[in-house]
């Protein structure tokens, strides 16, 4: 099926498309680190956990704020 909508309007939609992909993705990333977190505190002899659990919310909170600057600034 063609697609009619401008040019404009179409490359807007991917950016927006996109734009939520990377952000759904940072929040499930966000809830991962959340989970290691949460077992690190259940299990104090690891303390290798927190960092572990870091990395997911490092990842995505560069991934959202990449998005969020690429979408304001298209």
């Amino acid at each position: 099926m063609e697609d009619r909508r401008p040019e404009g309007a179409s490359r807007q939609a991917e950016t927006r498309e996109r734009t939520v992909s990377a952000m759904v993705s940072a929040a499930l990333l966000a809830v991962l680190g959340t989970l290691i977190f949460a077992w690190a505190l259940r299990a104090p002899e690891y303390p290798w956990l927190f960092p572990v659990g870091a990395l997911p919310w490092a990842i995505g909170l560069v991934m959202f704020a990449r998005a969020l600057w690429r979408y304001t600034r298209a």
